[in-house]
C-alpha cells in the first residue's frame, strides 16, 4: 500500500528540475558556483543557464569567437514562433547541434536543492508564510550535482509535498513527506470515519443497483408471461 501511495504522490509532486525543460535559474546555479564559471553556458535567448544546451552553427556566424549556446526548449519555442529564423541574426535556415561537452559540464555543476532555493526566495519575500512560521520551516541540506537533482527530488528530499494516503476517501490534507506519518497517526479516527462513510455510500449504490436489476427482471418476466397467455 505504501509503495502505491508513493507512486501516486510522485505524480502529484512538482516536476523535477531537469524535466521542466526550461533553462536553469542562474541565481540557483550561482549559489555554489562563481559567475565566470557559467559565462559560456548562458542561454542567448532567456539569459539563464542552458538546459540541454544546443549550439547555433549557422555559417553566417562563423567569424564569432564565442560559443552560441541556447537551451533546447528556448530554441524550440523560438523556432515555433519564428519559422525558419535564427535567434542570433536575421536570416533563414538556422543550423544547430547538441553541445554534449557543455551538457556534461552543466551536469557536473554543484547545486543546492532546487526546492530549498525556491523556499529561500519565498522566505525573502515572505510569500506563502504567515508571521511567526519561518522559525518552524524545514530545510533541505542537500548539496550535489545537477545530474543528481532528479533522484534527490524524487526519493530523498525532505521538502517533497505529498497528499494523504486517504485522499481517495475524502481527506484533502497535504504536507511534507517527512510529516505524513504524524498526520496518519494523529488522524486515525478521521480516516476511519471517512472509510466507513465511503463504505456505506458504496453499500447504498449496490442496493440501488440490486433494486433496479430486480425491477428489470420482474418486468421482463411479466412481459414473457403476458406473451404466453396470448
Amino acid at each position: 500500500m505504501e509503495e502505491e501511495k508513493s507512486k501516486d504522490n510522485a505524480k502529484l509532486d512538482l516536476k523535477s528540475i531537469t524535466e521542466q525543460h526550461a533553462c536553469f535559474d542562474k541565481n540557483w546555479i550561482l549559489q555554489l558556483n562563481k559567475q565566470e564559471s557559467i559565462r559560456d553556458i548562458i542561454c542567448l535567448i532567456c539569459k539563464q543557464v542552458a538546459n540541454n544546451p544546443m549550439e547555433i552553427n549557422c555559417h553566417q556566424h562563423k567569424n564569432m569567437d564565442e560559443s552560441l549556446i541556447v537551451g533546447e526548449n528556448c530554441l524550440n519555442q523560438f523556432i515555433s514562433q519564428n519559422p525558419n529564423s535564427c535567434p542570433i541574426g536575421p536570416h533563414d535556415n538556422c543550423l544547430y547541434f547538441q553541445n554534449r561537452m557543455a551538457k556534461r559540464y552543466i551536469n557536473e555543476l554543484d547545486v543546492i536543492c532546487s526546492r530549498q532555493f525556491e523556499q529561500q526566495l519565498q522566505i525573502s519575500t515572505q510569500q506563502g508564510y504567515e508571521e511567526g512560521e519561518i522559525s518552524e520551516i524545514v530545510n533541505c541540506d542537500f548539496k550535489g550535482k545537477v545530474k543528481q537533482m532528479n533522484d534527490h527530488l524524487e526519493h530523498s528530499c525532505c521538502l517533497q509535498m505529498v497528499k494523504c494516503w486517504f485522499g481517495s476517501f475524502g481527506c484533502n490534507h497535504k504536507c511534507l513527506k517527512s510529516a505524513i506519518h504524524d498526520h496518519l497517526t494523529s488522524n486515525m479516527k478521521l480516516h476511519f470515519d471517512l472509510v466507513i462513510k465511503s463504505f456505506d455510500e458504496l453499500q447504498q449504490k449496490i442496493q440501488q443497483y440490486q433494486v433496479l436489476l430486480f425491477i428489470h427482471d420482474f418486468n421482463k418476466k411479466k412481459k414473457y408471461v403476458h406473451f404466453e397467455k396470448k
